[in-house]
């Protein structure tokens, strides 16, 4: 890769970020860039590293999924360099941002996990968040594997009655 592609991609990254205008894991950009043909896993990667360490994003790290968000120092190169991101990207950025942001959104705000304690026992762990705040944290042990795999997998779709009958149940 060429330096005037590297630099291109690394725009392209920024304008995704800022387009988006939410925290964003490692999947959700990768998920774009890798269907859209835009780039590789591997520049990606490395793309995603350079820019943290020039803190043009800034890479959260929470319990469960690490968050990308775009720095001022990300935001004042875009407001310079934007041109020399090619108008089909951008385009193509816009348009992504446009139908997925919601999607994403819900993607990054409602998380579930579990891990193994010992032999017979599993903690779930559950968030609701609202930005960068944490709304709600709930850890809940089960018994088994497949208890915590349900409630992982029905954490998305609840999440909003639950986070509701809690708050009803203390206010």
């Amino acid at each position: 890769m060429n330096i005037a592609e590297l630099a291109g991609n690394k725009l392209s990254v920024l304008f995704f970020a800022q387009a988006l205008n939410i925290p964003l894991t490692n999947e959700q950009i990768t998920e774009f860039f890798i269907k859209t043909c835009f780039m590789n896993y591997f520049d990606l990667q490395h793309i995603l590293a350079e820019l943290v360490e020039s803190q043009h994003l800034v890479h959260m790290e929470g319990r469960q999924n690490h968050y990308y968000t775009l720095t001022d120092k990300g935001r004042e190169a875009l407001d310079f360099f934007q041109s020399r991101i090619d108008l089909h990207t951008r385009q193509d950025i816009l348009e992504y941002a446009n139908k997925n942001r919601d999607r994403l959104r819900n993607e990054s705000q409602l998380t579930a996990d579990y891990k193994r304690l010992d032999n017979s026992e599993y903690e779930v762990m559950l968030r609701v968040m609202e930005d960068d705040t944490v709304l709600l944290e709930l850890k809940v042990n089960v018994i088994n594997v497949t208890q915590a795999k349900a409630i992982c997998s029905n954490w998305k779709s609840r999440a909003p009655e639950v986070y509701k009958k809690v708050m009803e149940s203390l206010i």
